[in-house]
């Protein structure tokens, strides 16, 4: 009688918990931050990962190793029919991270930058507004007054502390959502005077006005969300070809002109090369301009150029959002009930900041 052979042995499959403790860290270092889930999911396999995975150098490598924050979410303004609460700040996912509140009543949405977004509402009946700051990873909230009764329009942004230091202070914007933030508010006044206030979340307190009159007088400012190019912040002028600027370094108020050949509707972002950049639409086509910043000339020549970033456009059937480095398009909604801008959310969310 043959005598059986021996069962063929099973090649054991290695997983990442069998590699050499040096190259763990490296292959965590390049899991998608537009996936926090991974990480998230990962931080629970066992301790020593939840250590590395909620170890600030570690996370501080994740953060320059990817860059540029991703976006997280976009900020929308819903129109609702109930007159208590006429529109609503909506948070709309574009990843697995869920804030712990989605919507915000009677809130409109101003501005979201450096980890946190900024709100808007109308108190009493004296039209009084109050602001408020939202850190949505985190969920804290701050409340205030601005400093002035406004027109009826002004203009608000929101920014980490260092930001008003020239060259940024330091800090690369990257996982500042925690640290202390500015708030800088400009408004107009009917005779020309434009004038800009800045709140600190260390002296819980606004600085006094920096102000300064057109030539030619000014209307109300536009409310569509500012631009910051270095220690510099930059707002539209309601029906007008001119542009405030802001320079939180020495507190000087200063304005420049749009592009000429443009006459419609723009939008002002940070333009590639680190100057100014504006963008509006004309027919089915997106022109972008780009002109230096910082200069002596104020009155320096745009020049057409092309973009950085993404770019969200609202028409009659939906939003998109369209990446200008690439031409990709992706429809964001289908909805057209949504008013006033389309705002990202830009941070990292990682094991540090899970909430459970």
């Amino acid at each position: 009688m043959a005598t059986p052979l021996p069962p063929p042995k099973r090649r054991r499959r290695r997983s990442l918990l069998d590699l050499d403790d040096d190259l763990i860290p490296e292959i965590l270092l390049r899991l998608s931050p537009y996936k926090p889930e991974c990480l998230i999911r990962r931080s629970v396999v066992c301790k020593p990962w939840r250590r590395l995975l909620t170890d600030p150098g570690f996370l501080r490598r994740y953060r320059e190793f990817h860059g540029a924050p991703p976006m997280l979410g976009v900020l929308l303004d819903l129109d609702l029919e109930d007159p208590r609460d006429y529109f609503v700040a909506w948070f709309f996912r574009t990843t697995s991270f869920r804030p712990r509140a989605i919507d915000h009543g009677g809130c409109h949405t101003r501005d979201a930058r450096h980890g946190r977004v900024l709100f808007s509402n109308v108190t009493g009946e004296e039209g009084e507004h109050n602001l408020l700051v939202w850190n949505p990873i985190t969920g804290e909230r701050w409340e205030l007054l601005v400093p002035v009764i406004p027109g009826m329009q002004w203009n608000v942004t929101v920014l980490c502390a260092a930001a008003a230091r020239e060259g940024g202070g330091g800090c690369d914007h990257l996982g500042c959502h925690s640290g202390p933030f500015l708030v800088a508010f400009v408004n107009s006044n009917g005779d020309g005077t434009t004038c800009a206030y800045v709140y600190s979340s260390e002296a819980a307190a606004w600085s006094d006005a920096a102000c300064a009159e057109h030539p030619n007088g000014i209307p109300d400012m536009d409310m569509e969300p500012c631009t910051l190019v270095g220690n510099r912040i930059y707002g539209l002028a309601a029906e007008s070809k001119t542009t405030v600027e802001y320079d939180m370094g020495c507190r000087k108020v200063a304005f420049i002109d749009r592009p000429s050949a443009y006459n419609g509707r723009g939008v002002l972002m940070p333009a590639m090369g680190g100057g100014l950049g504006f963008a509006g639409v004309q027919g089915s086509c997106i022109y972008l301009w780009s002109r230096e910043t910082g200069g002596p000339d104020r009155n320096a020549a745009w020049m057409q150029s092309k973009g950085l970033g993404i770019i969200f456009v609202k028409t009659d059937a939906g939003i998109f959002a369209i990446n200008i480095k690439s031409g990709r398009v992706k429809k964001m909604s289908s909805r057209s009930t949504y008013k006033y801008t389309v705002i990202p959310y830009m941070g990292f969310y990682t094991p540090d900041n899970a909430t459970g």
